[in-house]
């Protein structure tokens, strides 16, 4: 088991640094290009992608790793009907997704809002194949589509920088990079064989949607402040300079994400045989806190030269921004790792309550503070909810059964 997982951490580790310094590439191109305000219109854009995409895996990505780790044979249909679902819900999802789009007053952000929108259907597909192979452990398939995806969207960004085009056409370089990743990994399904799944697509709809649902909120904890940013007014510069904070420090989150994924079939596999989940989300809550308070310190020091050197002068007010959410990695870290856990032993909607409750109380306190506090609020909540709520999912462990990974 080491052996494996050390092997899926490392291929899970090269495509996280690849992705998420491409992204962070991609940031820099379009602060340098853009200003401050392009900067907002991109990092609101990015984010509201990143959201459309897991509603639209519909939690097919985590079903996929868990249902494939236990019956292999049955990979190629497992996908098919996964594929259907996704399939069937887009052709409600993606229309509407384009007229919330067009609704958005402000035209930069709204044509930069649409142009993301194939980026999202793409990268959904990529993602969904790619989570076919991790079930194998076969983690090197989606790093090295995604790789693809990111190397030529930079490339064309570099363009789009060099040539001062508008912000939009950011996410016309996104999902031609997309597509292009796409096309590689559905060239390699040959290689899941030919098996029937015993799981049709209303079970694993059924079994995703808590997955989706996860996600989703999980993802609004961490981006949903840059929406009530927009929507309360605050400038689209002072969004800039909140965004280039985020990236920074949610491409450190990457770390705990790989570790959880590369530990998600292995823990799927015990949870079968009906393995206690106490030891290993304990050891893995307080594994990832200790990385996360590492990770935070190396920001609060290093936050003044790397904002500096990386995005210029100009953006100096990220640099207070970036010290106060780095605080937040201890708890998220230790949040990533034991989702894994809550994952493999069918928890959760054990999770998603506790999540839920973040949400809210996120959602609560950045209404409350924004109005006078600005783009200083949400770098004060963020540390606080993840905090809170990787202590009451640390409890939640403590108090699950052992089960053998029985739906609840």
């Amino acid at each position: 088991m080491i052996t494996r997982v050390l092997r899926n951490a490392a291929w899970l580790g090269l495509g996280e640094v690849g992705v998420k310094s491409g992204l962070l590439l991609a940031a820099i191109l379009v602060a340098h290009a853009s200003g401050p305000s392009g900067m907002g219109t991109f990092t609101v854009a990015y984010s509201a992608a990143l959201i459309a995409v897991l509603i639209g895996a519909l939690g097919q990505q985590e079903v996929l790793i868990r249902e494939v780790a236990r019956s292999p044979g049955a990979a190629r249909g497992l996908l098919g009907a996964s594929r259907f679902v996704q399939i069937r819900s887009a052709r409600w999802l993606v229309p509407m997704a384009a007229v919330g789009a067009l609704l958005v007053p402000e035209g930069s952000l709204r044509f930069t809002l649409l142009a993301f929108l194939p980026y999202a259907a793409l990268r959904t597909a990529t993602v969904t194949c790619g989570a076919t192979f991790k079930g194998f452990d076969r983690m090197d398939v989606e790093t090295r589509a995604r790789g693809l995806e990111t190397a030529v969207s930079v490339t064309l960004i570099g363009v789009i920088a060099i040539l001062r085009w508008p912000v939009w056409t950011t996410g016309v370089a996104f999902s031609i990079g997309a597509g292009l990743g796409l096309i590689w990994i559905r060239r390699r399904e040959g290689e899941l064989g030919s098996g029937v799944s015993a799981l049709g697509p209303s079970a694993l709809l059924r079994e995703g949607l808590p997955f989706m649902a996860l996600a989703v909120v999980s993802q609004l904890i961490a981006n949903a402040d840059r929406f009530l940013l927009e929507l309360l007014g605050v400038a689209r510069a002072e969004i800039g300079y909140w965004g280039t904070a985020g990236i920074i420090v949610w491409a450190m989150a990457a770390l705990p994400q790989l570790v959880s994924v590369a530990l998600y079939p292995s823990f799927s596999r015990r949870a079968e045989v009906g393995g206690s989940p106490q030891r290993a989300g304990l050891l893995a809550g307080l594994g990832g806190a200790v990385c996360g308070l590492v990770c935070a310190g190396g920001l609060w020091i290093l936050a003044d030269p790397l904002v500096r050197l990386a995005f210029g002068a100009d953006f100096a007010p990220a640099v207070p921004l970036l010290q106060r959410l780095s605080l937040a990695l201890p708890g998220a870290f230790a949040m990533t790792v034991m989702g894994s856990v809550y994952a493999a032993w069918r928890r959760q909607r054990r999770v998603l309550w506790i999540l839920g409750g973040a949400l809210l109380g996120s959602l609560a306190l950045n209404v409350m503070w924004i109005p006078s506090m600005g783009v200083t609020a949400p770098a004060t909540v963020a540390p606080l909810v993840y905090t809170l709520t990787a202590a009451a999912m640390a409890l939640g462990i403590v108090g699950a059964g052992t089960g053998t990974g029985k739906v609840e």
